[in-house]
């Protein structure tokens, strides 16, 4: 568990409430009532909310009001981010612009879209790589495109590409000197194990309904409004498990929450219809207690799982995990949290089943069987890495 105790959970939250609440009298009053400490300053910055923050204390006008040493930290780490992100951001735009002059589709999500979408400031939203979409037949004309930019493949030990072929593809580029430090070109976007046991993603409608995000003058496709908010959910709740990026991947939703004119049923709908309404509920949930997000009722209600999910979801207390920094990653916690966040019984019965023994080509592709290893001996071998790691 990487935590901080020195300060509660308690106080935690009344500072993030704080600092995303739209009215700056909410960041006066807590000033008033809590001292602002280097200790917050910290958390912050291992949140990857440290530079938001600041910008945040200096839009109410309170920036004066925080003790100098907090001031001083703050103000020395957005100098440092700040170079840096600006050095991401023409790499970004670059590498974008030669893709598309090459007459390569793609998608561009997350963090540098998003922080020149919905964050009010670009260097407000931390961010170290760049994530595109690409279509499958385009792999590897984009894999060419970036190795003539000084970037090079970075394999998976634990994902051989026989098994990318049956989970999905996930090109990892790495770049050197002033190049961007990683690259991830995925085919599909939303893939994996979960995904591919409990969902019905509708991969070709959400190719189709891509719209432009705007880079300097630029416009390049990115995700529709609605298929961003289903998307960072499931990326929160599935591919991080609510581990880290803890708070920063959640305020991600809260500003695509604040920032476009949602229409709520059609997330509803589009969420229900994939199989992925629990994950989002729970996402949204998330944001609305610990954000204050302006997640109307109605949608809430159209999402929810039954009531007694509801309480074992809230058994996992994930709000606590992401306040406190919560380490997450490969657990039986986190077995337990995926089989939670099913919309069907008869899913979650397909991914136990799954998990425990999955079916021979899988096991040959995970393990690059050889033809003198008998399948029943990587039965054997899947099930102990399962019990003693939770992962195989």
């Amino acid at each position: 568990m990487n935590s901080m105790p020195a300060l509660p959970a308690s106080h935690r939250l009344k500072l993030i409430r704080a600092l995303t609440a739209p009215h700056p009298p909410a960041l006066s009053a807590l000033l008033e009532a809590n001292q602002f400490v280097i200790d917050d300053v910290r958390w912050l910055q291992k949140q990857g909310l440290a530079v938001y923050a600041l910008h945040e204390f200096e839009r109410a006008g309170l920036l004066a009001r925080l003790p100098t040493d907090a001031a001083s930290a703050l103000q020395d780490h957005y100098h440092q981010v700040a170079l840096t992100s600006a050095t991401q951001d023409w790499q970004i735009e670059r590498i974008l612009q030669t893709l598309t002059d090459a007459g390569v589709g793609f998608a561009w999500v997350k963090g540098g879209m998003l922080a020149h979408t919905v964050y009010a400031n670009p260097s407000d939203r931390h961010r170290g790589d760049l994530d595109l979409w690409i279509q499958p037949e385009q792999l590897a004309l984009a894999q060419a495109i970036l190795e003539g930019l000084g970037y090079s493949l970075h394999s998976k030990k634990d994902r051989p590409p026989a098994l990318a072929q049956i989970l999905g593809v996930e090109l990892k580029m790495t770049g050197q000197g002033d190049n961007l430090h990683l690259i991830e070109l995925q085919s599909p976007l939303i893939r994996g194990e979960w995904i591919r046991c409990t969902t019905s993603v509708d991969h070709a409608s959400l190719w189709q309904r891509r719209v432009p995000a705007r880079l300097d003058g630029h416009a390049y496709p990115t995700l529709a409004p609605e298929d961003t908010l289903i998307y960072l959910c499931i990326h929160q709740a599935v591919n991080h498990q609510f581990g880290a990026p803890w708070l920063r991947n959640l305020l991600d939703v809260h500003q695509v929450v604040g920032y476009y004119d949602l229409d709520w049923s059609v997330v509803a709908e589009r969420a229900s219809a994939w199989r992925v309404a629990t994950v989002v509920w729970t996402t949204l949930d998330l944001a609305r207690r610990l954000l204050d997000s302006a997640v109307p009722e109605t949608a809430m209600q159209r999402l929810a799982p039954p009531v007694y999910r509801r309480r074992l979801i809230a058994g996992l207390d994930l709000e606590r995990a992401l306040l406190e920094l919560h380490s997450g990653g490969y657990n039986h916690r986190r077995f337990l949290t995926q089989l939670l966040l099913v919309d069907r019984w008869q899913d979650a019965a397909r991914l136990l089943l799954h998990g425990a023994f999955p079916e021979a080509a899988w096991l040959r592709a995970r393990y690059e069987m050889t033809p003198d290893r008998p399948l029943w001996r990587l039965r054997l071998n899947h099930l102990w890495l399962l019990a003693t790691t939770a992962r195989a």
